[in-house]
């Protein structure tokens, strides 16, 4: 089984029986490296990365004939050694070479968590099964959390009477089951060399070792082809064999040795990257994460005609549950949830459902906090990730999208331009807006009783509410107005209702009130609605000017602002605002028409998830707007300042990563959710008619800041509707 180091045998006592050594020297040439990548996985397809929080160092036995520590590949990785035969740490001597091979593997690997202690097991050039036993029971003792024994037969249990320095066979087994508090320890074996189906001599260790069983992990190697190598032992038609085999390569060029020796010290590396990282993990959940995530893309698993009936799979035949693939077993497994709880265990909410969708008021501001931008997810093993929630906390509508829309709805050949109809009489008013398919978007009925007057209303909420100071204005159409209020942009419907009740020939008062809510229950928003109350007094200062102030409440379920989240994401359920404003409405001749629109918002909100408050909230807006007419011209200056938080601190509880016993370890971040900016949009409109069929319409729109992003640079629209008239 070597090509240059005598079979190990040992001849003892007739209760002793041999070891051995599952690696060979030789295969020509050294490569560059191992062929494993860096581990770098990902929960979903969108390209986020998540980076496993750790790691810790993981003791490694490996038990082995001798050692030349100076040898070794990052011999500084050696923590400890002992010579089981005389107590003491000089490990030297006998086949230091094959030792040697074995813990450059280990330490030399991607993983790099390794630390070794070596526990030298042959004396006179014998290794006996008995030592052997004693050395993993010794090395479970001392630590180690996954033991490497690079010998072939040690799937066949030992008979019971076996002992070494007094401790039986039996024993030393159960000490590493019962190690590192009863978490056990990975016990990674070879396969051997002999090219052939193991043989368990009647005497596997999954009979009477079960326990044992499942913390090993049985090495057979392959081929540059990822086929079987024609030196590796295989586990045949056992299937509880097949069920704790996992191959990986058979040749190591770096360190210069072939055999299932090498695929062992291989296979413990991985089962130390593992650990190392989620030390929670115990033998068994470790051990069964490599053969869960184990690759079965070889063209054996494609093949049944194997074993002596020829009619078994040829994959599970040779390499039980397929070659070891490091990157997938690090990877998540199951469901990703967020941790709602100071425990793992009690579950959280799934991290790919955790969304926020924010409205224009927020700017950039979350994204550029860094509040979101490492979070601990766990897997259903309980392993923790760190995640980036900022790619999942998003604006509702970016700047072009909106913008292309607004020009739209003002587009003339365009599907959504609007068209208003209405109809009037002495007391009613009928208004109604709909797109080119004739889909309305948005009406007004008033009625004039008395000294009372009611007006019902409904619009899409990206449509202009019809009950706006710009909208009651009667100016011209403007791009920057051609989209709803920040509040309603997520709702399909706003329903709302006026009433206004004449106190004097100057003074009157005011109610209204609009519910906004989505239709489709299979939308991300569809568990977002909000309701506003206002009151308003208005004072007619002349026959053509009007000045109003009000107060209003908005209520908000699951949203806040305009902006709505689910699971980890989400808002409070129950969120209020209070608003209080003023207006100017004013038509001083035939020819001038003004208004103008100030409104600040007031409140504090409740988290659901990672964000447990918002305090200290304050948001504003702002627009007027003139318009000369005469004749058939008119010409109109705006300017808005759409909704923005201009204060707010939002508190975060972000779990950071876990305890060995399963408690979630969090920090408190705070972050401002005032945008660096301040949007400001100015527009020019100029309308003219040609002729008495024609009318022409020019705008254009500069907006500064745009998305109340102070390093956004500022850009501008133009636009020309001409109209003929058949």
């Amino acid at each position: 089984m070597f090509d240059k180091h005598p079979l190990f045998l040992a001849m003892a006592a007739v209760l002793a029986s041999s070891a051995l050594a599952g690696c060979s020297s030789g295969g020509g040439g050294v490569s560059s490296g191992p062929s494993q990548s860096v581990f770098s996985p990902s929960i979903d397809d969108s390209g986020t990365n998540q980076v496993p929080v750790g790691p810790v160092d993981v003791r490694v036995a490996v038990t082995d004939t001798g050692f030349d520590i100076a040898s070794i590949t990052n011999s500084e990785r050696v923590i400890d050694s002992l010579n089981i035969h005389t107590g003491n740490s000089d490990v030297s001597g006998g086949n230091e070479w094959h030792g040697n091979v074995v813990s450059s593997v280990i330490s030399g690997g991607d993983q790099g968590r390794a630390r070794l202690d070596l526990i030298k097991v042959e004396k006179d050039g014998v290794t006996l099964s008995s030592a052997l036993d004693y050395a993993i029971g010794v090395a479970a003792q001392r630590g180690a959390r996954v033991i490497n024994t690079s010998f072939s037969n040690r799937f066949v249990a030992s008979d019971p009477r076996l002992s070494f320095n007094g401790v039986s066979s039996a024993d030393s087994y159960q000490r590493v089951v019962n190690a590192n508090g009863g978490s056990g320890a990975v016990y990674v074996i070879s396969a051997g060399n002999d090219g052939l189906a193991i043989d368990t001599q009647g005497r596997p260790m999954y009979a009477s070792h079960p326990d044992l069983f499942n913390m090993m992990l049985i090495a057979v190697g392959t081929d540059s082809n990822g086929n079987i190598h024609s030196s590796s032992s295989y586990p045949g038609s056992d299937t509880q064999l097949q069920e704790r085999t996992i191959a990986t390569d058979f040749v190591n060029r770096t360190v210069g040795a072939k055999g299932t020796s090498i695929s062992a010290a291989r296979i413990s590396e991985y089962a130390a990257g593992i650990l190392s990282i989620w030390p929670h993990l115990n033998a068994q959940q470790a051990s069964q994460r490599l053969l869960d995530t184990a690759s079965q893309t070889s063209a054996l698993y494609q093949q049944n005609t194997c074993g002596d009936g020829a009619n078994l799979n040829c994959g599970s035949f040779y390499l039980g549950q397929g070659e070891a693939d490091i990157n997938a077993a690090l990877a998540p497994q199951g469901d990703v949830i967020v941790p709602q709880s100071e425990q793992v265990s009690a579950g959280g909410e799934q991290a790919n459902t955790s969304f926020m969708q924010l409205s224009g008021a927020y700017g950039n501001a979350l994204a550029a906090s860094g509040a979101l931008d490492s979070v601990s997810v766990f897997d259903e093993l309980g392993r923790d990730y760190q995640m980036d929630f900022s790619a999942q906390a998003q604006q509702r509508f970016n700047r072009s999208t909106q913008l292309r829309d607004q020009m739209e709805r003002m587009s003339i050949s365009s599907a959504q331009a609007i068209q208003t109809a209405s109809m009037e009489s002495d007391r009613y008013h009928f208004t109604s807006r709909a797109n080119n398919a004739g889909e309305l978007v948005s009406s007004r009925f008033d009625g004039t009783f008395g000294s009372s007057t009611l007006s019902a209303f409904q619009y899409t909420g990206e449509q202009i509410d019809p009950m706006s100071g710009y909208a009651e204005s009667g100016i011209m159409p403007m791009i920057s107005f051609q989209s709803g209020d920040v509040l309603t942009q997520a709702f399909d419907n706003v329903n709302g209702m006026k009433t206004r009740y004449d106190l004097s020939d100057q003074l009157s008062l005011s109610a209204s009130h609009w519910v906004g809510g989505v239709n489709d229950e299979l939308r991300f928003a569809s568990d977002y609605s909000a309701n506003r109350s206002d009151i308003e007094m208005a004072y007619q200062l002349t026959p053509g000017v009007n000045i109003s102030t009000h107060i209003a409440r908005l209520d908000e379920q699951n949203g806040l602002l305009g902006a709505n989240g689910s699971g980890a994401l989400g808002f409070g359920r129950h969120n209020q605002m209070t608003f209080v404003g003023a207006g100017l409405q004013a038509n001083v001749s035939n020819e001038f028409a003004a208004f103008a629109e100030f409104e600040q918002g007031y409140g504090d909100a409740e988290g659901s998830g990672l964000v447990t408050q918002i305090n200290d909230i304050k948001a504003q807006q702002m627009a007027l707007g003139l318009q000369w007419q005469k004749d058939d011209e008119r010409a109109a200056l705006t300017l808005r300042q759409p909704l923005r938080i201009d204060q707010a601190t939002a508190e975060f509880s972000v779990p950071v990563g876990r305890t060995l016993d399963g408690g979630v370890l969090r920090e408190t971040r705070e972050a401002s959710l005032s945008p660096s900016g301040r949007q400001l949009d100015i527009e020019l409109g100029y309308a003219f008619m040609p002729s008495e069929r024609s009318q022409l319409q020019f705008n254009l729109l500069h907006t500064m800041s745009p998305g109340h992003n102070a390093d956004a640079r500022a850009d501008s629209a133009a636009m020309v509707n001409y109209q003929l008239a058949w």
